[in-house]
């Protein structure tokens, strides 16, 4: 599937992104487990996040160089997929998209399905299982299935690095990644539609015009 309009990737986007959200807290009150109360505000969380979203956006975007033509098919593929809508967005609906992705995301796959399988198998349990199930949701390509459950594990990995269990430090850095990751998505879109016509519903015409 591939948006042609911004409008609609907008709708589909935050629509699975918000049922993410929902499936995750109803999820959580079936099973007890309270993805929310596991949200502790405070700056160094936020300093955390921003850091470590900031690092796996520049190591993602290094490795995104490699002669590996696996790679190069990813990119194509995005592209291909969101990349026309994203060009079309501005910056506050980018950082709004990120924003509900890091959010919806996180409360499902890492303050439940993480914290949950924890108490069924332990530590390592819940951080595998998570990270690979987060992986196949974004299984675009085999790669990029491979990468994202590496940072499903990385994004897990921060819920304890301050040394509390803070469900803010991955939404944060879930969040400025995808919004780094959109705006370079935009960036190349545009310069590979620029010169390419969008083609416009045509208009209907009235047929009971006066």
């Amino acid at each position: 599937m591939s948006f042609q309009n911004r409008e609609d990737f907008l709708h589909a986007a935050g629509l699975f992104e918000f049922a993410m959200l929902v499936i995750g807290l109803f999820l959580g009150w079936v099973f007890s487990v309270g993805a929310v109360e596991q949200v502790h505000w405070n700056l160094s969380a936020v300093m955390w996040g921003s850091l470590a979203g900031a690092v796996l956006f520049l190591v993602i975007l290094g490795v995104e160089h490699l002669p590996f033509d696996p790679l190069k098919s990813i990119q194509d593929t995005v592209l291909k997929i969101i990349g026309r809508p994203l060009s079309q967005c501005n910056l506050l609906e980018l950082a709004l998209l990120a924003c509900l992705a890091g959010i919806g995301e996180e409360v499902l796959f890492r303050g439940f399905l993480m914290t949950w399988l924890e108490s069924i198998g332990g530590y390592w349990i819940g951080l595998g299982v998570s990270s690979v199930a987060f992986g196949l949701v974004h299984s675009v390509t085999w790669v990029y299935t491979i990468f994202a459950t590496m940072a499903g594990g990385f994004l897990g990995w921060l819920f304890d690095a301050t040394g509390q269990r803070n469900l803010l430090v991955p939404i944060v850095s879930h969040s400025l990644y995808d919004f780094l990751a959109f705006i370079m998505i935009a960036r190349e879109a545009k310069k590979m539609y620029d010169d390419e016509p969008f083609e416009e519903e045509p208009e209907t015409k009235n047929e009971f015009e006066w």
